[in-house]
């Protein structure tokens, strides 16, 4: 699948999935908006990352007109929100309700699981990991600017350092300017690899939280209509074994990544 990258005036970059439509119909029919939410190296505005690779995988240019626009984190779930007909790419609806960004699953619907995601707490190297929420009290935790695990931490009595960047948020551990960091797996394992590091020490037991990531719509028709062709594109990537394919060349494990849901 071919990126064609056009910058916005406010800065913005949309990728238009070059699609070719087989019907009048496809081709006169709105595209169907996905929202991007950069945070960096793996999902970033010139269309490279991780996440973008892995959209050119799931999103062919027969699923039909899709028009991915790639925004800030944070600007990016606004613009969700705000918006009646987007959806959001890569998210889950179970993490948006969870952490409370919407308050139920009503009028929503959502991809099946591209890639399984946990979130972890990060210690310096040569060190041991806090293994419970009880280790945190005192220490200060570096998390993504934008994410909502400082609320599901309160009361933890830890110190919460928002971040907007994932290469600067590591930094800070490696450079001793927090103690401790929260970063989802498997997008730590690519921003430590670009420092030159390995990454660094985590208690695999204590994960904050367990997501399947895909697409999450607005419930349209028509974003009803691409998630359908969504899901059944998806399922041949997963019974062909492209996706775990995908997942071996990225130097991933595809036991801790391949999509668990049915």
């Amino acid at each position: 699948m071919a990126f064609k990258i056009a910058r916005r005036a406010f800065g913005a970059t949309v990728i238009g999935l070059l699609i070719a439509a087989t019907h009048q119909q496809s081709a006169a029919a709105d595209p169907v908006h996905i929202l991007g939410t950069d945070w960096g190296l793996t999902l970033k505005s010139d269309g490279s990352g991780f996440y973008n690779d892995l959209a050119r995988l799931v999103m062919p240019p027969s699923l039909g007109n899709v028009e991915y626009e790639i925004l800030p984190y944070k600007r990016a779930k606004r613009a969700f929100l705000a918006s009646k007909t987007s959806c959001l790419y890569p998210n889950s609806l179970g993490y948006l309700v969870s952490t409370g960004t919407l308050k139920s699953r009503d009028a929503f619907v959502e991809s099946r699981s591209i890639v399984a995601a946990q979130s972890h707490i990060f210690s310096p190297h040569d060190t041991r990991p806090p293994a419970g929420p009880r280790e945190l009290r005192g220490q200060r935790v570096a998390y993504a600017l934008g994410s909502d695990v400082a609320n599901l931490l309160k009361g933890t009595g830890a110190y919460f350092v928002a971040v907007s960047d994932e290469v600067g948020k590591a930094r800070m551990l490696l450079e001793g300017r927090t103690d401790l960091l929260i970063a989802v797996l498997p997008d730590a394992k690519f921003v430590f690899d670009s420092l030159g590091t390995g990454l660094p020490p985590y208690d695999p037991a204590f994960a904050l939280d367990s997501t399947e990531i895909g697409v999450v719509c607005h419930a349209t028709d028509e974003n009803r209509a691409f998630i359908q062709a969504f899901d059944r594109h998806l399922e041949g990537l997963v019974s062909s074994g492209q996706l775990r394919a995908f997942l071996v060349s990225q130097g991933l494990d595809p036991q801790a990544h391949m999509p668990r849901q049915e």
